[in-house]
């Protein structure tokens, strides 16, 4: 027991470590946290552990294990130095952070060891760190210190027999327990993430909360971003910039509600199908709304859709913006700009709150309320798998909507058309699908959707506000299956509906555009008046910018209104939709157009400068 409570004492310590260097921390740069509360000191024990633990498994598994063998010199001294070796780098690097945030403005993730590509100038750059900024290299070897002063495992021989035998593996049972609590931050639905921090706190504080060995940990299997120069900062300007400047007018305080419908490809659309479809009502609306006929999703899974569509962030790396090393990165949204000028934000999904990060990722984007289905009244309209079926949470979503006070801008995620594809006993199923059809499940559950679409704009309509609103009605992605041969192919497969509707009929026709998720967000500020500079990868649906972007498995694709750029490494080949329209010029333009968006996506992230403030 002794070998053991010496351990308990050095996890205890590091805890202790941790904590003090979150103060020094938070001290040193004091005036980039905004209004800091003793609670996201707090919270940040929760980080603290998980990450202790996670560095100690080897530990924690040497000594939870009955083993006869503990008692020995040369076991001790191997756990000693293995405790160390574990322990000290992570304390290291936590406190680099001290003074490296002011440049990044975050939690270093895995792309910190990237310096170690710097070869010589790494050599250069240590030593002068350590000079420079004496007092942390002070207190880091103060905090090895202490550490290293409980170094020494009592000795106490060990008696081998039953009881001893099932009291050390009780200990281990109980151990490993523990264990796993701590280091998934709780009971909650899913392990705890860099992500979570920003429904703790806000934004400005989540570094605070998060400490560096977390964040190493959680992104130590991502690969990095590459960094590309292809173009000085001007070259790079004239090419392609996210940066908007809008035209100094007054603003429209209109409300704004974003509808994102699951898996709503644009072939279960009847209005682009030639009346095969399964969207009777959603066709009807098309009719008298302003209508995309090109438009894509930036990804394939609802984890992408939401920052591209709220955002403007698209996914152009291997792992969703929320769950990706730069989550923690400073951004705009829709949300947080709204909130500037006077708005009620909120975002509704009917799911278990912590679904694919949902509740995360919208508290850091700044959505003052968020509705799921704990705060929905009817447990009974759970679909027994993901959440509220769409029926009963639009109409709880309407009903919502009338006590929030103007303008407001709202976002709603449907989730019943998606897998195992569930409806309610009480629905009163329509005709349309043939349950002979593969794809019978996601055509009846779009069906299902759309019904309760109507629902909803039927009880909405009456309202005082309804004239002062503009919709938009897009899917999260496309379908897992396609039934249509027309969209099986590189472009179809990202292919989704895109309308905007206004309460006052102002908008209607036909847009044949290229548009995509990230365009989104500059469209409705454009729409709004927004008379502030605000960031956004995507651009208005209403410029005569024509060209959408997306990523999959290490492959750019570049879709235009002629041809579709694919770009792999630095491999560049070209898809034409029309054999007729060859245009060498057109196409080196949209290359060095591909080139800039990938310069300014990867160099951005890496520097956490995706928002117009940075």
């Amino acid at each position: 027991m002794l070998f053991i409570i010496t351990y308990i004492k050095r996890i205890t310590l590091l805890l202790l470590l941790y904590t003090t260097s979150r103060l020094f921390f938070y001290f040193n740069n004091i005036d980039d946290f905004y209004n800091p509360r003793i609670v996201d000191f707090i919270e940040g024990v929760r980080f603290d552990i998980s990450s202790i633990l996670y560095i100690n498994i080897p530990i924690l598994i040497l000594l939870l294990f009955p083993n006869k063998y503990r008692e020995r010199k040369n076991y001790i001294r191997f756990t000693n130095y293995l405790f160390y070796s574990l322990n000290i780098p992570f304390i290291i690097l936590n406190n680099i952070d001290i003074e490296y945030f002011k440049f990044t403005q975050k939690r270093s993730t895995s792309d910190l060891f990237q310096l170690i590509q710097l070869g010589q100038d790494a050599k250069n750059t240590i030593p002068k760190y350590i000079n420079d900024y004496w007092l942390i290299s002070i207190f880091t070897i103060i905090q090895i210190w202490f550490l290293l002063k409980i170094k020494k495992i009592p000795k106490k021989s060990i008696t081998f027999n039953t009881k001893n035998i099932v009291k050390s593996s009780l200990i281990f049972i109980i151990g490993i327990g523990v264990f796993i609590l701590g280091a998934r931050g709780g009971f909650q639905l899913k392990p705890i993430k860099p992500i979570n921090a920003g429904e703790l706190s806000s934004s400005k504080n989540t570094s605070l909360i998060l400490n560096t060995p977390f964040c190493i940990l959680h992104s130590i299997k991502e690969k990095p971003l590459k960094t590309y120069h292809y173009y000085n900062s001007q070259q790079l300007k004239n090419i392609y910039s996210p940066i908007h400047l809008p035209m100094n007018q007054k603003i429209k305080k209109k409300n704004i509600i974003i509808l994102i419908m699951e898996s709503y490809s644009k072939e279960f659309v009847s209005f682009y199908n030639n009346g095969i479809g399964y969207t009777p009502f959603l066709d009807t609306l098309m009719n008298h709304s302003l209508v995309f006929t090109n438009a894509y999703a930036n990804g394939l899974k609802s984890i992408e859709a939401l920052p591209a569509i709220t955002a403007s962030i698209p996914t152009l790396m291997d792992n969703p913006f929320i769950t990706s090393n730069y989550a923690q990165n400073n951004f705009e949204s829709l949300a947080s700009l709204l909130n500037n000028k006077g708005y009620n934000t909120s975002f509704y999904h009917g799911g278990i709150k912590g679904t694919m990060g949902f509740y995360s990722y919208t508290k850091k984007a700044g959505f003052t309320n968020y509705f799921g289905m704990e705060e929905h009244p009817n447990s009974y309209d759970f679909d027994g798998f993901w959440g509220i079926y769409d029926g009963p949470f639009m109409k709880y979503f309407a009903k919502n909507l009338n006590k929030h006070k103007e303008p407001f801008f709202s976002t709603f995620f449907s989730l019943s058309s998606h897998p195992p594809y569930n409806l309610p006993n009480n629905y009163t199923k329509k005709t349309y699908p043939n349950k002979d059809d593969q794809n019978f499940g996601i055509k009846e559950t779009v069906l299902y959707t759309d019904y309760s679409m109507k629902f909803f704009f039927d009880e909405v309509k009456n309202q005082k506000w309804f004239k002062n609103t503009i919709f938009i009605i897009t899917a999260d992605h496309t379908s897992p299956k396609s039934f249509n041969k027309k969209y099986k192919n590189k472009i179809g497969r990202y292919a989704i509906p895109l309308i905007i509707f206004s309460g006052d009929s102002s908008l209607q026709g036909i847009n044949n555009n290229i548009v995509q998720h990230i365009d989104i967000m500059p469209t409705i500020l454009n729409l709004l008046n927004y008379n502030k500079p605000f960031f956004a990868f995507g651009k208005s649906m209403f410029s005569n910018k024509n060209w959408a972007i997306n990523f999959l498995q290490n492959e750019y694709r570049l879709i235009t209104d002629e041809y579709l750029i694919v770009n792999k490494e630095e491999k560049y080949s070209t898809e034409y939709y029309n054999f007729n329209m060859l245009n060498d010029t057109l196409i080196t333009d949209d290359i060095n157009l591909l080139k800039a968006i990938k310069q300014s996506f990867n160099n951005r992230m890496i520097n956490n400068k995706i928002s117009y403030e940075n």
